[in-house]
Formats: structure tokens, sequence, C-alpha cells
């Protein structure tokens, strides 16, 4: 999509239109289209879970099937890669083109953009889970199987967005209407992990009567794998439960410990990583390819940060995340600069290249840091650590060769057009050094984590905020129009979104109520949400 300023709001209030124009009590016509079936189908064993299953889990992380239309790649687009992956330094636009650079690159955020991150990021989650409780949990008979794997991606789903806005409403909208009660991020994540723990045990329970599959899931992630789904839903809460080490330390080592303490564990082995692929006879096309081909969007290019880690280590990576081996790259936060990076590095990517939700390599960083803060993880933090990047260069079909013993830093950032230079983000080497105090350590994991869960923007964006880590290649320009400050690669930089001016439409008491209770009375992109309370000097 060559995005234009003018085409956004349009494209937002299209999106509200099929939502929200909905009566919010009868979400028996949310979504409806031509290909999906009606009450008069409902007797026909699978058919809406064939439908809403896969619907929900596209929304997840906006994935289009292949014959989709372009609203999920111009949702992944605003909504992922022109924020996360651009605060993170991941990606960043060739050029800063969108509303003369007052954008989301720059800090502005403008309110067609930020309504399209709700709608698909909330609304559009919700809207599918919804129907699946009212098929599956309603009469004598529940599925709870199906259930369950409904609430692990709605979870999954809905982690970022309250990561993004901060409270959200949750614990009523199952009722019928979206025009409710805000919770707090706090409570959220309770929910989240409450809900995860349950859905979990069912699962377990029917996997012990024998049961491999979940019959009629129509599910693109494992086609219906008990097991795998047991693996993800724990590996699952002990993001979670890690997300929130710095505001509830006890309430994250509970969930962290529960997640692995579990019969089936976590996600440990390449095989059983949760991504959008094919699966159910469908087929998700990689809303990046389209965005970064130069004969499509022609946007995204090799983000400064990124480049700097996997020059500076030498990184056999490199060539596996970007073309032209990441020789060039983009700094983020630039004015309009037309062709001046046409030729700076592509994401190595293909229509059907998967799109992640967890890799196992993820899993075992956050298993090493869990060990650093004295949770039970069954192992060291350098076992994990170790083992997290093993796993991640198997993952991308590299040599790892000298790697865990190398003593190299990150280089500096030479810009290809000489304007924008920037020394080198940190001096964090690879080679583990148990005399390290426990900072560092924490530093040299996140980063690590940072270079294998790429490109997943949104993630990466989270846990800088979290920890501050990996330091950041700050951006060029800060033309905010919600008070973000300009971050130092450490801190400050964007800690949340702002709401949408769709919900000041028409849920504003609620909304107000929320913003006055839980942030302060301020709706802007400095203040912290809940689990960033980590002190950053």
């Amino acid at each position: 999509m060559k995005i234009q300023m003018k085409n956004i709001l349009g494209v937002a209030l299209a999106c509200a239109g099929l939502m929200m124009n909905t009566s919010c009590s009868d979400f028996e016509e949310i979504n409806k289209n031509p290909y999906y079936p009606d009450k008069d189908m409902e007797k026909m064993d699978g058919v809406l879970n064939s439908a809403y299953l896969p619907n929900l889990e596209k929304h997840a992380i906006p994935a289009p099937l292949k014959t989709d239309n372009t609203d999920l790649t111009n949702a992944y687009q605003i909504g992922v890669n022109l924020a996360g992956d651009s605060w993170a330094g991941y990606l960043s636009p060739r050029d800063n083109k969108f509303n003369e650079a007052a954008s989301f690159i720059t800090f502005f955020f403008q309110t067609g953009w930020v309504n399209l991150v709700y709608e698909y990021g909330i609304t559009n989650i919700f809207a599918p889970w919804i129907q699946l409780k009212n098929i599956n949990m309603s009469g004598d008979n529940p599925n709870k199987e199906i259930f369950a794997l409904a609430q692990i991606t709605k979870i999954m789903g809905l982690h970022r967005s309250t990561d993004t806005f901060g409270p959200i409403p949750y614990k009523n909208v199952g009722n019928g209407s979206f025009t409710v009660e805000y919770d707090s991020q706090e409570e959220v994540y309770k929910s989240f992990l409450a809900e995860l723990d349950e859905a979990v045990t069912d699962l377990y329970d029917f996997y012990q009567k024998g049961n491999t599959v979940v019959p009629m899931a129509s599910d693109i992630v494992y086609e219906g794998d008990v097991a795998k789904w047991i693996k993800f839903g724990n590996s699952l809460m002990l993001r979670l439960a890690i997300r929130v080490r710095y505001a509830d330390e006890e309430l994250a080592k509970t969930y962290a410990e529960k997640a692995i303490n579990n019969p089936l564990g976590v996600i440990e082995s390449p095989a059983d990583a949760a991504k959008m692929e094919r699966g159910s006879n469908l087929q998700v096309k990689n809303p990046l390819y389209q965005i970064s081909d130069p004969g499509q969007y022609n946007d995204s290019r090799m983000g400064a940060t990124i480049q700097c880690y996997l020059k500076g280590y030498n990184d056999p990576r490199t060539s596996v995340y970007f073309k032209s081996s990441g020789s060039s790259a983009v700094r983020a936060g630039l004015p309009v600069t037309g062709k001046t990076y046409d030729d700076a590095s592509l994401p190595n990517v293909t229509e059907d290249t998967p799109v992640y939700w967890m890799k196992a390599s993820e899993v075992y960083f956050l298993r090493a840091e869990g060990a650093l803060a004295g949770f039970e993880m069954g192992g060291t933090a350098q076992k994990f650590y170790e083992a997290g990047i093993r796993t991640s260069f198997e993952e991308c079909g590299a040599s790892l060769g000298a790697y865990l013993s190398s003593s190299n830093a990150p280089v500096a950032y030479q810009d290809p057009a000489g304007k924008y230079n920037h020394s080198a983000p940190s001096t964090i080497t690879v080679k583990w050094n148990d005399a390290d105090d426990d900072e560092k350590k924490l530093e040299r994991i996140i980063t690590q984590k940072y270079l294998a869960i790429y490109p997943d923007g949104q993630e990466a964006w989270t846990e800088w905020r979290r920890t501050g880590y990996p330091r950041q290649i700050p951006p060029v320009e800060n033309m905010t129009n919600a008070g973000v400050k300009t971050s130092d690669g450490y801190k400050d930089g964007v800690r949340r979104m702002p709401y949408p001016r769709s919900e000041y439409e028409r849920n504003a008491d609620n909304l107000n109520k929320a913003i006055s209770t839980y942030l302060g009375g301020v709706d802007n992109a400095s203040t912290n949400v809940w689990w960033d309370k980590k002190v950053k000097e």
C-alpha cells in the first residue's frame, strides 16, 4: 500500500462501519460476508468454527490469507511495521513520505491510523471470539477444547493491544457490547494469566483422554494438534509472566513456574513454534513481503539499530534476515527523502514466509531472564541464554561456529547518505560472563532475544520499553503531537499509543474514567503502562 493520509481515515471508518455500526448485542452480524455462514447453517457440524476460528487467528497478528484483499496487510503496515518495527529499530520506511513525515515514525499519531490500530487490535479480535464463545460454550454440552484454542488466540492478540494502549475494555465486552468500562492493565493481565491456566488445563484433560487433535477446529496455526497448543499456551503464559516481573514479581514467579511445571512444558523445538503459514487448506500471505517488495508498496528497509548489532557481531543471521547482506540501513525518523534510500537492504521475505507468533528461541530467552530473576526455570540463566542463541541459529539455518565465544561489539551506524551517522548503541558482547552484574546479564539476554525474534517489532518494542534493551539508535526527528520525549536509545521514546478518536466518540465516559483512574489523567504517548516499572538511570 502506498499509504496516503487522505485514504487512511476512510479505511478506518470503513472498518469501524463494518464492526461498530452493527448492533453490539447482535454479534451474529459482525464480520458477515458472502463467504461466511449465517444462522441457517448452524446445524452443520463445524461450519461456524471453520469460519470464526481462522478469522480470529488471522487478526491476532494481522496476516491475510491468499484469498483476502489488502485490508490486513494495511493493518499490519500501520499497526506493526510503521510502529513497533520502527520504534524497535528493526525496519524503517525508505522514505518517510506519510503526511510529510508527520507519522508514527516521528511520533505523530494520526487520527485515522490510531483508529485503525484499535479496530484491528481489539474490535476485530473480540468479534469472532464472541462468536466462538457463543457457539461452543452455550447449552449443556460445551466444546471446551475449541473454546480453549479461542481463548489462547484471543490472549495472543489482545496482550499486544493492551501493551500498545494500556487499559482496555475486557471483562465486560463478552456480555454483548463494546461500550463498557475499561479494565486496568493489571486486571487485564491477571485475567489473561488465569484464562491461559484454565485453557491449558482443559486441553490437558482432553489430551489425557487419548485425544491428540481437536476435531473441527479449522486451525491454521497447529491444525488442532493438542500437545502443541498446550506448549504454546504455557509459553504465552511464560511471556506474560516475565512481562510483569517489574510490576508484580510474585505474580510473575507464580505463573512463570506454573508454565514450566506443566507436564508438557513449553516450546523447546522449532517444530513446535506458533506460526501462521498454512493449515486447514488455508494459506497465509506474509504482509511484510507486500509492504517491502519494490514491485508493490516498496516501503520497508533494514533499520539502523539492528544493523549495528548484526554487523558488529558479524552475525550469520544477517543474510537470512536481509537481502544484500544487510549492507545498507535506514535510520528511523527521517524527513521526506525521496529516493535517497531506495538501495537500502530489503527484508529477506517472500509471500510464503511464516508469520510467527512465538519462536522456540524466544522461550529459551524468557527462561534465561526468569532464572536471572531467581525463578525456578529448570536451569541457569547461562544455560538458557546459550540455548536461545543455538535455537535461533537452527531456526535460521545458520552456522553457529564460534559465535557463543565472540567478544565482538556493536558498531557505529554509517548513513549511506552521510547525513545521519551515529555512534555504536552499546558495547555489549555475545560471550556470557558469569562475573557480570545482573543488569549487564539482562542486557545480554534481551539483546540476543531481540536478534532472535526479528521481525516481530511489536514484541521487540515492548521488551525495549520494559527493560531498556537493546540500546537503540534514536530517531532523527521528533514531530510528536502526543508528548513523546526524544529517546536516548535507552529510555523515553514512545511508551504507549494514545486512544483513538473513535473511542472518545462512542465510549467517552468510560474512556475518560480510565484515563483519570489508571493513567494519571493524561492520554499521551509518554505515560508508562502498568508493567513498565523498571527504573532506567
